[in-house]
């Protein structure tokens, strides 16, 4: 659990050590030498992850809300646990081969990302992105490592997104980018217990009120294809579970996690050229889509 003096310590000041990253989303993350991590969103919401795992959660009214590693409730103030929450100490995070393996083929869930975070932690993986689309890649190998290499980075979320493609590969540059856009919001939205992604709005195509409608309709069909991955049993969990450990090695940053998302997606469908869907888009908004 968080200290007293650590609560009272989630702004930089002056002489603390803070490094301070701005995002080119616009948020900003703010990471402390005693791996304290603070994310501020451009919406005026912010998360702070304490070294325990302990998560603090800020909204733009103020409000805020503390929950440990198992997502009980603590006092925001004390960092105690609240009337009526759990005394005992956290569960220990996986710590086994055997145990990562279950998560990554979704024979287990992963309950939050504060969990997300602590298998990182057990694995001596970072939850950081050092270089641009490079946390995808990052993960994969560190587990793959881990995994005395069953599991190749290339095919982290190739299945899924092969499924995709399947579909929409032989579409247009602007209806395929807004369905595979589609696809990355959903399961990112999904793995953060957000629901449904809001639907941008569809307008203005240099190709005309028909070229708008083809974005739109793809954009609906992709969400639900994902959805119906999302829903599809074991398959489905080990999906979550893996977009759930991307956005944790994010730092907990949905809006870098979805990026990555999308620039694996144009990868595998050829769309990552000078002149390609990533570099039309090269980041995502979040938590608002990006549409065509």
């Amino acid at each position: 659990m968080p200290t007293r003096e650590q609560l009272a310590h989630i702004s930089p000041v002056d002489g603390d050590g803070a490094s301070i990253v701005q995002n080119d989303d616009g948020s900003v993350t703010t990471s402390w030498p005693d791996g304290t991590v603070r994310v501020d969103e451009s919406d005026g919401r912010a998360m702070v992850t304490f070294p325990d795992f302990a998560v603090l959660n800020i909204e733009t009214d103020g409000t805020m809300t503390l929950n440990d590693v198992n997502g009980n409730p603590l006092d925001v103030t004390t960092g105690a646990p609240l009337s009526g929450s759990s005394d005992d100490p956290p569960t220990p995070p996986p710590t086994t081969v055997e145990e990562l393996s279950e998560v990554l083929e979704g024979v287990s869930a992963i309950r939050d990302l504060a969990a997300a975070k602590g298998i990182l932690r057990a694995f001596g993986v970072a939850a950081v992105v050092d270089k641009q689309y490079g946390a995808l890649f990052e993960l994969a190998s560190a587990f793959g490592e881990a995994l005395k290499g069953e599991l190749s980075p290339t095919s982290w979320f190739i299945q899924p997104v092969k499924m995709l493609l399947a579909v929409i590969k032989a579409l247009q540059t602007e209806e395929r980018g807004a369905a595979m856009r589609s696809w990355c919001y959903t399961v990112a939205y999904d793995a953060m217990a957000m629901g449904v992604p809001p639907e941008p709005n569809f307008s203005g195509s240099l190709q005309g009120a028909d070229q708008d409608a083809l974005d739109k309709q793809w954009w609906d069909d992709a969400r639900k294809q994902a959805q119906d991955q999302l829903a599809d049993g074991q398959s489905g969990i080990a999906l979550r579970n893996r977009v759930t450990l991307l956005i944790a090695k994010c730092s907990g940053d949905p809006a870098t996690a979805v990026t990555e998302l999308w620039a694996a997606a144009c990868r595998q469908s050829g769309d990552d050229g000078n002149a390609g869907l990533l570099a039309a888009y090269p980041n995502l908004s979040w938590p608002q889509p990006t549409g065509a």
